[in-house]
Formats: C-alpha cells, sequence, structure tokens
C-alpha cells in the first residue's frame, strides 16, 4: 500500500471499513487475512463488521500486520505524555 492518506476513525465502524479495504486491497479473503494476521476467521469477521467488543490487541495486531497504522491526535499538542504515570499491571496478567 503506498497511499499514507489519513482517515479519521471515530467508530468500530469507521475502523471495519478501513481494515475491510486493505483486506481486499491486499487480494485476501477474510480467511486468508485472518490465517496471515494470527487470528481466527470469526474474529476478522466481527471486527470487519465493526463489532465493537472486539479485543484490542488483537484489533491492533490486525491493523499492524496488514499494514494500518494507528496514530493518535492529542488535544493539546504540548502534553507531555511522558510524564504521565504509567499503570501497574494486574498480577497475572500478560504483559
Amino acid at each position: 500500500m503506498t497511499s499514507n492518506k489519513l482517515h479519521p476513525v471515530f467508530s468500530p465502524a469507521d475502523l471495519a471499513t478501513l481494515v475491510r479495504a486493505v483486506r481486499i486491497s491486499l487480494g485476501m479473503t477474510q480467511s486468508e487475512a485472518a490465517a496471515f494476521c494470527g487470528v481466527s476467521a470469526p474474529f476478522l469477521c466481527g471486527l470487519e463488521a465493526g463489532k465493537s467488543t472486539a479485543r484490542l490487541g488483537l484489533v491492533m495486531k490486525v491493523c499492524n500486520d496488514l499494514g494500518i497504522r494507528l496514530v493518535a491526535e492529542l488535544p493539546d499538542p504540548g502534553l507531555d505524555i511522558t510524564q504521565a504515570p504509567r499503570r501497574k499491571p494486574r498480577s497475572g496478567a500478560k504483559s
């Protein structure tokens, strides 16, 4: 994919449209893309349907694997995010 055009994402449906469009542009079926990304076909189907309860970590994995770069625009350009305290992981949680 050669375009660096930015697309605003305000909802799961917006992201679903982008994921589906990129998958199709890569010439992949849902099953092929799911295997490529290491997720189940039902998960990818739900993501492309705009399912709002999709697991964030898997959503980000699919986006990364398909070459979709997620970028956040902060409300205050001067905000120093390095000063935000990091939360400690819950005991037993994966890092």
